[in-house]
């Protein structure tokens, strides 16, 4: 296995600059300032007693059944309806990665890589929390393709349009006018904006930056999300469609763990630190099955698989987001 620590040909050593500096990762976070994510704090609760998966019962709606008119014959009762349930499963995460430092690498560098690792946790979580996110709405369009019809699937087989929007919403019927956010990647977001499709809105902060709205919703760009043969998987979400509850980190080494390892580079010494995360994600209306995991947690490719999700949601109605894909070059 290659050297995954970093070494001193990884950093700068500066001969004429008196600050090192580093180069910010490029992929977008505004999905987090987007709206889609809540939390829920009874989670933490369901936890307690273990488990790789969270069980999330609930109730179905009341049905749809016309009221009835009332008489006045003792005898006639009128028919008993039941409410019923439906259990929902989230898939618990306990995460982590590791970095090695040699202490000479910092010497000969001038500048302590280790504080650098400790400052950039939160936007290195929230980058691999975003492809965890993303392998699980692979995973619950593969299953609504391979069970459910793919009620919630708009495929176009060409370039987006802005009738697109208005096509990919109405497969929720009277339910399209809830979605708030878009997330695309920039070939669609091009196409937009070389159609004069695509309207900027001050952020609510004083000299905020303008933010991107196609057709009213709030579009966020990253092209990290799907992409497969040329057709480029969009994601429209409701307010607070996805549930994320980050959870304590119960073990020994808690969420950033050190140890030292004095004798490595051959007396130098190494520092290493392991980084961990406690999550558990989920998509309403969803059940996780756990059916084609091979280790304690799911991996993020596991994840996007069919096989793992099952709807649970009685309606299309019911989910919380839908995808558009369309062929873009």
């Amino acid at each position: 296995m290659a050297d995954a620590y970093t070494r001193i040909a990884d950093a700068i050593v500066p001969s004429v600059y008196a600050q090192y500096s580093f180069e910010e990762h490029v992929q977008s976070l505004e999905i987090y300032q987007a709206g889609i994510l809540f939390s829920d704090p009874s989670i933490a609760s369901k936890l307690s007693m273990g488990g790789r998966s969270v069980d999330m019962p609930g109730w179905k709606d009341l049905g749809n059944d016309p009221s009835e008119p009332v008489n006045d014959d003792p005898a006639d009762s009128i028919e008993m309806k039941k409410i019923g349930s439906r259990r929902e499963v989230a898939a618990r995460n306990v995460r982590a990665q590791a970095w090695g430092v040699p202490d000479l690498t910092s010497i000969l560098a001038g500048d302590d890589p280790q504080k650098l690792i400790v400052r950039r946790q939160t936007e290195y979580w929230q980058r691999a929390n975003k492809l965890t996110l993303l392998g699980i709405l692979k995973g619950v369009v593969a299953d609504n393709i391979a069970n459910d019809g793919g009620d919630l699937v708009r495929t176009t087989g060409a370039s987006i349009v802005d009738t697109d929007i208005i096509e990919a919403a109405y497969l929720m019927g009277d339910r399209a006018d809830k979605f708030k956010t878009i997330w695309m990647h920039s070939k669609q977001m091009k196409a937009l904006k070389l159609a004069d499709l695509i309207d900027y809105v001050p952020s609510s902060e004083q000299g905020g930056p303008l933010i991107p709205y196609y057709m009213g919703l709030r579009a966020v760009v990253d092209d990290d999300i799907p992409v497969a043969a040329g057709v480029y998987t969009a994601f429209m979400f409701k307010d607070k469609a996805i549930l994320w509850n980050e959870l304590p980190v119960n073990t020994e080494g808690g969420p950033l763990e050190f140890d030292r390892k004095p004798r490595q580079g051959h007396g130098g010494g190494v520092t290493e630190m392991v980084g961990r995360r406690h999550f558990v994600p989920h998509v309403p209306g969803t059940r996780f099955l756990d059916a084609s995991s091979a280790g304690e947690f799911a991996t993020d490719a596991e994840l996007a698989l069919a096989a793992n999700w099952d709807r649970t949601a009685s309606s299309v109605k019911n989910m919380t987001f839908i995808a558009l894909r369309t062929t873009e070059v």
